[in-house]
């Protein structure tokens, strides 16, 4: 086999492979997809260089006007695509770094040396200044000029090796690599080629970089995925126990002890009010620990009827120490599950039931619908709290423990919040805000 069809098939067989690389790389599952998008520029590229210069090693030396004509057009065009490499080159060496480190103005600089190539190369078309195709033999001859671009692809390889081992530690290990390969190994052969014509070794050297420089990106992003995997797994069972603990911690032992003394004193006294009780708790236990395995919202008329439930609950403990009102504008929403609730045993165990006697208690429950979002109001007249002390105690973690429930369900929403506002001797109102789709 000639030595030119040997080079000409190695170097279609690596333009096939770059444009395969260039269609995953744009259509595959990614998570680096801006990394992923320059690096389809960079292979694209060498594709085209690779596939035009195997057809002017195919022609080359073969007479008649066709043949002229597509080594033309197929040397100019490899040249180009040369002279592209490294502005694709140093962009994807940009896109590879953190968001806070990346400078385009080295790309720039790139750029100016590559398209004054570029314009020696189209130059060279009309005066074979950097090279010429004898239309008599069909064989391509360097140029006086040819050392010229050579000395320019040169600079910009220095520049762009100076930039990329100034942000070397911006980049793991084999990123490094393998961009230092597609910058030093072209580089050398290219050297050798002034030396040593009718050998393409720069354009294979280019491809088995391409090779390992697409191979070393879907690693990366394989790592990544995987990553991504293991820590979306983490926080699953991360949320799944602070469900658990959340709702736990909500069947307080004495709120249980309460309401199983009631249930006794009343199975002799009133049994129709102790069956009535009973089922009362049974309906608060079964919700609080059908909320352990929630994963999603719940709608808020569930919440309120759980809510409800607590209240009756409370009523046999406290009798007639405090009233419930509600006021309810909208129930067309979801929130998370054990979020009012919480809300009024607090307001219960630490504002109305150390009112004094002769003081009756009242909660209050609204809602209502504002600009693309729910307000959930929960209002008591207890003996409130200095909001001082709360911030206080909320920044070293040991704030109320109903509140901080609440915070930590309401995570599972974006953009909801709850604040909390009190005066001591006149009571707290907690507001809940619940986006919605507009």
């Amino acid at each position: 086999m000639e030595l030119k069809i040997f080079f000409a098939d190695f170097e279609l067989i690596g333009a096939i492979f770059c444009l395969i690389a260039t269609a995953y790389l744009v259509l595959g599952k990614s998570v680096i997809k801006k990394q992923y998008r320059a690096l389809a520029y960079l292979e694209a590229v060498v594709a085209v260089m690779l596939f035009f210069d195997a057809f002017a090693w195919y022609y080359r030396g073969i007479q008649g006007q066709l043949a002229y004509w597509v080594v033309f057009v197929s040397n100019m065009i490899s040249y180009i695509a040369v002279a592209l490499l490294q502005v694709f080159y140093v962009h994807y060496v940009i896109v590879s770094m953190r968001e806070k480190e990346k400078d385009y103005r080295i790309l720039f600089v790139i750029s100016g040396f590559s398209w004054t190539n570029i314009a020696l190369i189209v130059i060279s078309q009309f005066t074979g200044f950097i090279y010429s195709i004898d239309p008599a033999t069909n064989l391509y001859q360097r140029g006086n000029g040819f050392p010229l671009i050579s000395a320019i692809a040169f600079i910009n390889s220095i520049v762009a090796l100076s930039y990329l081992l100034s942000k070397r530690n911006q980049l793991s290990l084999y990123r490094l690599m393998a961009l230092l390969s597609f910058v030093l190994l072209p580089t050398l052969a290219g050297g050798v080629q002034l030396f040593i014509y009718g050998y393409s070794l720069s354009n294979l050297t280019c491809f088995a970089c391409a090779l390992f420089i697409f191979f070393q990106a879907i690693y990366d992003n394989t790592n990544i995925l995987v990553g991504q995997q293991k820590h979306i797994s983490k926080q699953d069972s991360e949320l799944q126990d602070m469900r658990t603990r959340i709702a736990l911690s909500q069947i307080r032992p004495e709120f249980l002890y309460d309401a199983l003394n009631s249930v006794y004193n009343l199975c002799d006294k009133d049994p129709a009010l102790a069956k009535e009780l009973i089922v009362h708790l049974e309906n608060y236990l079964r919700e609080n620990i059908q909320s352990i395995d929630m994963e999603g919202l719940v709608p808020f008329g569930r919440e309120l009827e759980h809510t409800r439930v607590f209240l009756a609950i409370e009523r046999f403990k406290y009798r007639d120490r405090f009233e419930a009102e509600f006021d309810i504008d909208t129930t067309d929403f979801e929130l998370p599950a054990l979020t009012v609730q919480p809300i009024v045993e607090n307001a219960i165990r630490h504002g109305i039931s150390v009112l004094p006697a002769n003081h009756k208690g009242l909660i209050r429950i609204s809602t209502e619908r504002g600009n693309g979002y729910v307000k959930v109001q929960v209002t008591d007249n207890g003996i409130g709290f200095d909001m001082n002390e709360y911030y206080r105690d909320d920044s070293d973690g040991s704030s109320q423990i109903g509140i901080k429930n609440v915070r930590d369900r309401l995570k599972v929403m974006e953009d909801a919040e709850l604040h909390v506002t009190s005066k001591p001797g006149e009571g707290t109102v907690v507001d809940i805000i619940i986006p919605t789709k507009r």
